[in-house]
């Protein structure tokens, strides 16, 4: 019996210091969640627009390519706030040139 006692605190002291892990409760996404019928467009000549016309309770924002005038390197910027609706927007900073225009979704 003394066997089974240590046992078991040694055990309940496991348990203690390393946590219990419970399983994931996320539910993985289904395509319904994602947004639909998104468009993305050059906006103003130095800038990106994007809209979906159905959220589904995901979400959309729009990046943008840009080029810098010292290097050429591509640089690529988001829209700082996610969207379920209207245009979203974002324009290269200074001392760059547009490059190419898309769009970032997620679902949720």
């Amino acid at each position: 019996m003394k066997k089974l006692s240590v046992l078991v605190t040694s055990a309940a002291l496991a348990a203690i210091s390393f946590g219990i892990q419970g399983a994931a409760s996320a539910a993985p996404s289904s395509p319904s969640d994602w947004p639909t019928g998104c468009t993305y467009s050059l906006d103003r000549r130095n800038g990106a627009k994007a809209k979906c016309s159905n959220s589904h309770g995901g979400h959309y924002k729009a990046t943008v390519f840009c080029s810098r005038w010292d290097t050429g390197d591509l640089i690529n910027l988001d829209a700082p706030v996610w969207r379920n609706s209207g245009w979203s927007y974002v324009f290269c900073p200074p001392q760059t040139t547009y490059h190419s225009a898309g769009i970032v979704t997620k679902a949720s």
